[in-house]
């Protein structure tokens, strides 16, 4: 936001006057407050001052200009007769420097708050029981359009109903303030216990002059019952933990010496290397966390380690979405790439999870063997 004065000094007594300010295609500006008018007392002189408060809201980077503004006056002469008068102002030339990062919302503001509002704890629910979350954006110095969208919640263990988004603007001395309120209604559908993940708005500090970030907090939800029951019916000692911890281990390492010895080495190793990629979560963890970040790069590379071509259940789906991937990136024209469906895509390509490699090798048949030496 760029505050603006426009500030007019005039000698008569005006009657009526229409203060019009030429479009522009570089800025969007409101006005904050009604025109002050007043006398003012300038070397030992009276005279009549408007004053009209402006927010400018530049709309790209690079040279603009705003105006000019023509004041069209009814004025009172000397000799108490009515005069019309026309005053017009020079434009105002302004330069506004590129925002910091590419991708994502391009949202600029000072003062940004967020507020995450419950209707019940959202981890003890009662069985069919909704939790209502309400989640309140409010930023100064911007207008309402220019808020973010809002977050996009999917999950298959969870029913979610969005309300409509409501969009408010205060006017006040300093600038606008706008607000967004997001509301949400969850209900688990099975009833197991769930985590939504952390969702990060960055923008820019008008202040700071630097990027910063509000995040609206995880968010654990399940019934109560269904922890009751896990408490009462399977509470697990450390003892036990530890016992069964090292009895998966051991049923790993029996297996993977299993199809050492029942099929060929390279594709035993592949299995194994299948069996770790597909218990262990850091490949998918970093792969969500690309995909959040933005960063098509980091998710090029993120999506490689989740799932290599050798590893695919369904190659062709693994193809067509590093494909497109790889359009977003290296593409002539930038577009906006949609990171929740390439998630799901190379998620639903590795879905059979580990495949059985075949069965052991029968021996050749006897005339197809060579002769005894």
């Amino acid at each position: 936001m760029v505050p603006v004065t426009l500030r007019g000094v005039y000698e008569r007594s005006i009657a009526r006057e229409d203060l019009v300010i030429a479009p522009t295609d570089a800025f969007d500006w409101i006005q904050l407050a009604q025109d002050d008018w007043h006398r003012e007392r300038i070397d030992g002189r009276s005279y009549m001052v408007m004053e009209r408060k402006l927010a400018l809201f530049p709309k790209r980077a690079g040279p603009g200009r705003f105006g000019p503004a023509e004041h069209s006056l009814t004025i009172i002469t000397t000799a108490s007769q009515r005069a019309e008068a026309l005053v017009r102002s020079s434009p105002m030339e302004l330069s506004v420097g590129s925002f910091p990062t590419d991708r994502g919302w391009h949202f600029a503001a000072s003062d940004v708050t967020l507020q995450d509002a419950l209707s019940t704890d959202p981890a003890a629910l009662q069985d069919g029981a909704t939790v209502t979350r309400t989640v309140t954006l409010r930023a100064h110095g911007v207008l309402p359009e220019m808020l973010p969208p809002r977050p996009v919640v999917s999950e298959n263990w969870l029913i979610t109903f969005a309300a409509p988004v409501q969009r408010t603007l205060e006017l006040t001395p300093d600038g606008p303030v706008a607000s967004v309120i997001w509301t949400w209604q969850f209900r688990p559908e099975t009833g197991e216990p769930g985590v939504l993940e952390p969702v990060v708005i960055p923008y820019f500090d008008t202040k700071t002059r630097q990027m910063a970030q509000v995040e609206i907090p995880a968010l654990p939800i399940g019934y109560a019952s269904f922890r009751d029951n896990q408490v009462d019916a399977g509470r697990i000692s450390a003892g036990s933990r530890w016992l069964l911890a090292a009895t998966f281990a051991a049923g790993l390492a029996l297996g993977a010496a299993v199809m050492a010895r029942w099929y060929r080495p390279d594709r035993a190793r592949l299995a194994a290397a299948r069996l770790a990629r597909h218990w262990s979560p850091l490949p998918r963890w970093h792969l969500r966390q690309a995909a959040r970040s933005g960063d098509l790069l980091a998710l090029r590379g993120a999506a490689e380690a989740y799932l290599r071509p050798e590893e695919a259940a369904d190659p062709a789906l693994r193809r067509a979405a590093l494909a497109r991937l790889d359009a977003a990136i290296y593409g002539r024209r930038a577009a906006e790439f949609d990171t929740a469906r390439f998630v799901a895509d190379l998620r639903r390509a590795a879905r059979s999870g580990v495949k059985s490699t075949g069965s052991r090798p029968r021996p050749a048949p006897a005339a197809a063997l060579p002769p005894p030496p």
